[in-house]
């Protein structure tokens, strides 16, 4: 279906196309970025684009709670090269141009730079801390151009490996080891990457890579034992090695990523020479815990995930620009979504908020005699605007320490409904449901379980209607596909195929504000610059975890009940047999309280190895070591704030109530995870089989292919390319270099 840019700007037409845009998170609003990036957009065609709810984002959607709090979907932030994303951003904030006195006003005040991420080992019964630095570089995250390719990023390991050995040189010496031939080597392998790319099996940096491993297996691997630094030495070696060594056999280099994707990224390591202590270690499992690769969202299970897609999601991680991880100044609501919204706007883009999404309809396209079409889009209105005069819209932020924010709850004023549905805030009869509601709000426009019925219907019409359209972009997520696309599953077996293999799982985040700061709660690597813990690989389920300290002055608390520690916690949820009808308006209660039993029984369980001076037994002694202070978490609820042997004071394991925790459970907040044989599954931008449809999201094909936020600003560069031919593939980084075929099309 996709159209070149020469055939629409030369098109004479008596009307504007309408584009109509179904879904407000990246992909959607990625797309709508791409196509009013285009000189003279105005002129050939509308945007519109149509909301579930009052705010946008989509799993990167975040909120302003309590005290002004962040309360996001999980964690966020840029770790490897984000080479679309980023650039977007920079995009985003110049063409906003803030004042200077707004606290985040341009790239480099929204973006926050750092070195480091912690890896976790169990080593002989005891969990280790296994930091890691990764060196800055000089190069620009906004101009990717030469990093995207797959060498550099070969390269780049190369590089990396450079750095670990001079690192660990001195180290090394001590225990009779001289690294210096290492470096000659390392030197050899880029030389020849550089000189050479395309031989596979038969390229000269083969015997570079064995001659390292034969001085790896023989002189550093019986000396593992004598030290942690040795042995993280040995496995970033080997690992490396190993991704090497696939890449250049499989020649990615020319081949693509795909062709491996029918294997496991364990057995492909394997074979690719990775010890059996490397496979198992937090080095190797760590791109597989940050993309949530455990089937049915259990990691009791062994994690699979495609192995081309691993090993393109870990070369990206090594082949990074400027620094390793930036984190967001603020919430990703703040940071990326509200600016992103007020470009769109300003553009003129026009948002539909409270439009839920309820079917799309097929039928023949008369204008291409044996196609389908998607001939109308059945939308629930779920509010309405008091405001009646022409052109009024919902006006979505509030804000917090001076940034546009998006609210934790409608902005009932604006809406004719408003009463009602705040009415439902709080369950005034705790009877229909077992346990304490946890503040989860009875009427909840964005839960798929929610009792709300629409206050009225609307179909979206092919054609020139009022509520018509010329082209229509699907960016939903998938794991909604089986509940609006019937008809479409039903007419293309390619999208039957699609909902069987990408599946999706439940997720769930946690965040805790302390009274007092990491370091003085026993936190022992010191911080450098900007640098925090940062680490995917703790204990499971909930096993990625970050301070987010840095946070805390972007919020708004009390000046006697401010927080000095904050800490996020997010992992996946185990799901199995089907998923209850939306009718079941218990299942949020349900599974809000599942995520509360299951975080306090983690902090219960972990606190001690991550801050051993915030349990009972480091900052009230005597008492448990391993369980959390529960007293430490700050809770602004007046009775919180009592002297300690006030009978009404809330004290201990009650304070967790003030905290936030969130069951990520609807269909469109699902993960979309990468499992062998699933690239194959996913349908591209323009090959939906409908004519008037693109579609928009991190579970369509990519050519990344994993969940993440790059992916589906890829996404939305790649549905955007669909419609218009803009951009062009070659500016998508990361996407395969087109076949003849294909950019013929």
């Amino acid at each position: 279906m996709r159209r070149s840019s020469g055939e629409s700007s030369s098109m004479v037409e008596a009307r504007r196309k309408v584009i109509r845009i179904l879904g407000g998170g990246i992909g959607g609003l990625t797309t709508a970025f791409e196509l009013t990036s285009q000189p003279g957009w105005q002129d050939r065609y509308e945007v519109h684009l149509h909301q579930l709810g009052w705010r946008l984002g989509g799993k990167c959607a975040s909120s302003r709670g309590d005290n002004g709090r962040i309360e996001e979907h999980g964690i966020h932030g840029f770790l490897g090269s984000y080479y679309n994303a980023i650039p977007l951003v920079k995009a985003i904030y110049d063409e906003l141009d803030r004042p200077s006195t707004m606290p985040i006003h341009s790239f480099d005040t929204a973006m926050v730079p750092m070195s480091s991420v912690i890896m976790w080992e169990f080593i002989d019964g005891q969990f280790k801390k296994w930091p890691f630095r990764f060196p800055p570089n000089d190069y620009d995250p906004a101009h990717p151009e030469k990093f995207a390719k797959i060498e550099q990023g070969l390269i780049s390991v190369l590089e990396l490996l450079k750095f670990i050995h001079h690192e660990h040189a001195a180290h090394a010496k001590g225990h009779g080891l001289e690294l210096n031939f290492f470096q000659k080597l390392f030197d050899s392998a880029i030389d020849a990457l550089e000189k050479d790319l395309a031989h596979g099996p038969n390229h000269p940096v083969f015997e570079i890579i064995d001659k390292a491993w034969r001085w790896l297996y023989a002189h550093l691997l019986s000396k593992i034992d004598d030290s942690d630094t040795l042995r993280h030495l040995f496995l970033l070696t080997d690992y490396m090695l190993a991704l090497m060594r696939g890449a250049i056999h499989a020649n990615v280099i020319e081949n693509g990523y795909d062709q491996l994707d029918d294997q496991d990224w364990g057995d492909w390591l394997k074979a690719n020479g990775a010890s059996p202590m490397t496979l198992t270690s937090s080095l190797a499992i760590n791109t597989i815990n940050l993309s949530y690769q455990n089937p049915h969202g259990d990691t009791t299970r062994q994690p699979v995930m495609a192995a081309g897609t691993y090993l393109h999601w870990t070369l990206r991680s090594f082949a990074y620009l400027g620094y390793a991880v930036y984190a967001f100044a603020a919430g990703t609501g703040e940071t990326m979504i509200a600016p992103l919204y007020e470009v769109l706007k300003k553009r003129g883009v026009k948002f539909h908020f409270f439009h839920k999404v309820e079917g799309l309809h097929v039928g023949p396209d008369p204008a291409n005699p044996g196609k389908h079409k998607i001939i109308s889009v059945d939308i629930g209105v779920q509010a309405t605007l008091k405001d009646k005069s022409a052109g009024a819209e919902y006006q979505p932020l509030v804000p917090v320490k001076g940034l546009p924010c998006w609210p934790a709850e409608p902005l009932y004023d604006q809406l004719v409904q408003g009463d009602k549905i705040k009415a439902g805030v709080l369950d005034p009869d705790p009877g229909e449901r077992t346990g304490p509601d946890h503040g989860i709000r009875k009427i909840d426009l964005e839960s798929w379980w929610t009792p709300w019925k629409p206050v009225k219907q609307m179909t979206l019409t092919a054609g020139d209607g009022p509520d018509g359209f010329d082209e229509l972009v699907f960016a939903i997520s998938i794991g909604a596909v089986p509940y609006l696309c019937h008809e479409l599953i039903k007419t293309n077996p390619a999208w039957d195929k699609m909902v069987k293999g990408i599946p999706a799982v439940l997720t769930q985040t946690m965040q805790i504000w302390l009274k007092e700061d990491s370091t003085t709660l026993g936190w022992d690597i010191p911080y450098t610059g900007n640098d925090t813990a940062v680490s995917g690989t703790f204990v499971a389920p909930i096993n990625g975890m970050v301070d987010f300290h840095h946070l805390i002055p972007m919020e708004n608390w009390p000046a006697d009940n401010t927080p000095k520690g904050l800490w996020y916690f997010s992992g996946v949820m185990d799901e199995y047999g089907p998923q209850p009808p939306f009718s079941d308006h218990d299942y949020p209660y349900r599974q809000h309280a599942r995520v509360r039993y299951q975080c306090i029984q983690y902090l219960q369980a972990t606190t001690g190895f991550i801050l051993p001076k915030g349990t009972p037994d480091g900052w009230n002694p005597p008492g448990d070591p391993i369980c959390l202070d529960f007293n430490l978490l700050v809770d602004t609820r007046p009775n919180a704030n009592l002297p300690a042997n006030a009978p009404e004071a809330i004290r201990g394991i009650p304070r967790f109530e003030s905290q936030f925790w969130r069951a990520n459970i609807d269909p469109t907040e699902r993960y979309v995870t990468s499992p062998p044989g699933s690239t194959a599954c996913r349908i591209k931008a323009w090959e939906t089989g409908f004519t008037n449809l693109a579609i928009a999201g991190d579970w369509i094909y990519t050519g990344l292919n994993v969940g993440s936020f790059e992916g589906t600003v890829m996404s939305g560069k790649l549905a955007s390319h669909a419609l218009t031919g803009f951009p062009t593939l070659d500016t998508i980084y990361g996407y395969p270099k087109p076949k003849a075929a294909e950019t013929a099309a």
